[in-house]
């Protein structure tokens, strides 16, 4: 029987039946582990000493022995290279993908803060809004004294929604004739100057005979914006706004850089 400690031997001689290997076949497979124990199956310096301990008779068990472990250390070998370069690739890579990661496009999304909304019915300029609340979101842009500021320059696409409403459980109206509007203003700090860029709305005829009104205005443009141009919204009739965050809002978005 073949020693259990030299079984995995079996598995280097595919071509070979092993329940039929030959008591000669065990005898120069066990003196082959003899001399081998506790040594690199590789070591050169072994070749004299194997021509004198091993006979004729067992050098074909011997050859194919060292061929099947010489072929299985180059397949680990192998492995073991590739799993390198492998590696070495992918990390090459993830610093390449952090270097040349983009920096965040600037953008920013305001609702209006319906606590803080003026009265009246004369224009104004709103300063009452969230940035950082409900739906209201800002990046690489900023927002001070209810006026959204540039912090790259390039061109943006700027947007508008003001919604104005009047139920009659709020009580009448000073006037029926109204003059919805709302205005989107540019203000440069280098030069002190205020640009209107956009504006839209309509005068309407708010009756008393209807219990509801209601009247949506949108606008939206792209502009040219400088670093520390300031962008606000002015609109009439302040009192009338919906506080809705999805009904009164505004913002921007970078979409290219200067050529």
């Amino acid at each position: 029987m073949i020693n259990d400690n030299h079984a995995d031997v079996l598995t280097f001689f595919p071509q070979m039946d092993p329940n039929r290997i030959s008591e000669d076949d065990t005898h120069c497979i066990n003196r082959i582990f003899k001399l081998h124990e506790n040594t690199d199956l590789q070591d050169t310096t072994l070749e004299g000493q194997d021509s004198k301990l091993i006979p004729d008779s067992c050098k074909r068990i011997k050859q194919a022995f060292q061929a099947a472990v010489q072929k299985e250390m180059q397949h680990v070998v192998k492995s073991q290279h590739i799993r390198a370069e492998k590696a070495m690739v992918e990390g090459s890579w993830l610093d390449l993908t952090r270097r040349n990661k983009p920096e965040t496009q600037p953008f920013a999304h305001l609702t209006i803060n319906a606590t803080d909304i003026p009265s009246g019915s004369q224009k104004v300029s709103l300063s009452c809004w969230y940035h950082d609340r409900g739906w209201a979101k800002i990046s690489n842009m900023t927002f001070r004294n209810g006026k959204l500021i540039v912090n790259q320059d390039g061109f943006y696409y700027l947007y508008a929604n003001i919604c104005f409403r009047h139920h009659e459980a709020s009580g009448n109206l000073s006037v029926k004739y109204l003059q919805l509007m709302v205005y989107v203003t540019k203000t440069s700090i280098k030069i002190p100057s205020s640009h209107t860029l956009m504006k839209g709305g309509s005068t309407k005829y708010w009756s008393g005979k209807a219990e509801f009104h209601f009247y949506s205005i949108n606008v939206g443009g792209f502009f040219k914006l400088r670093s520390g141009e300031q962008i606000s919204i002015e609109v009439s009739n302040p009192s009338l706004l919906d506080p809705d965050q999805d009904a009164t809002y505004f913002g921007a978005f970078k979409v290219r850089d200067i050529d």
